[in-house]
C-alpha cells in the first residue's frame, strides 16, 4: 500500500487503485486542481485582509490626528476669550493707573497663559507691518496713511491672531493703512 503523508484527513490510496492507470491520475489531478484552486483563494483572502487591516490603521491614526486637533482648537476656544480681555485690560487708561507690581503680575499671568497654549502649538501672532493678507488678517477698520509703502499695511492690531501650527485658527483684527492722494 502507498500512503501520502500530507493531511491526516487524506485518503489511503490502495495499490490496485495506484495502479489503476489514467482515471485514478485524472482524480488525482482533479484533487491536486482544487487544493491550488483553494490554496490561492485563501491567499487573495489573507492579502485582501491585511490590506484591509494596513488600510485600518491609516486611517484610524488619520482619525486620531483630527481628533487631536479638534480638541487643541477647543482649547484655544475657551483660552482665547481670557486673553483677549487680558489685551483689552492692557490698552485701557486704568491700567496704567494701577500699581506697578499689579502690572507686571497681570503681564505675567498673560505671558503663562500664551507659553501654555504654545505648548500644544497654539501660537498668538500680531502682525503690525505686515501687508494685508484676508486669510490672516480680519480688517475692522481703514487708517489713512501718509506714506505709500504703508498702503494695505496693518496699521495696529486691534485683537490678536492665532495660529494652530500653520493653520489660522483665528485672524487676528486690524486696522488696514489707506494712502490718501494729496
Amino acid at each position: 500500500m502507498v500512503e501520502r503523508m500530507s493531511e491526516p484527513d487524506d485518503e489511503i490510496i490502495a495499490e490496485d487503485e495506484a495502479e489503476a492507470g489514467p482515471a485514478a491520475l485524472k482524480k488525482m489531478r482533479e484533487r491536486l486542481a482544487q487544493a491550488v484552486k483553494e490554496k490561492q483563494e485563501y491567499l487573495e483572502g489573507w492579502q485582501r485582509a491585511r490590506a484591509d487591516f494596513v488600510n485600518y490603521k491609516k486611517e484610524e491614526g488619520a482619525r486620531e490626528g483630527r481628533r487631536e486637533e479638534r480638541i487643541k482648537e477647543e482649547l484655544a476656544e475657551a483660552v482665547i476669550p481670557a486673553l483677549d480681555a487680558f489685551e483689552m485690560a492692557f490698552k485701557s487708561p486704568a491700567f496704567e493707573k494701577a500699581p506697578k507690581e499689579w502690572r507686571a503680575g497681570m503681564a505675567g499671568l498673560y505671558g503663562e497663559l500664551l507659553k501654555s497654549l504654545s505648548k500644544f502649538g497654539i501660537m498668538s501672532f500680531s502682525p503690525v507691518g505686515e501687508h494685508f493678507d484676508p486669510r490672516r488678517h480680519d480688517a475692522a477698520r481703514e487708517v489713512p496713511v501718509e506714506e505709500k509703502e504703508k498702503e494695505h499695511a496693518v496699521i495696529s492690531v486691534e485683537r490678536s491672531g492665532y495660529l494652530l501650527g500653520e493653520r489660522v485658527i483665528r485672524p487676528a483684527q486690524v486696522s488696514v493703512g489707506i494712502h490718501k492722494k494729496s
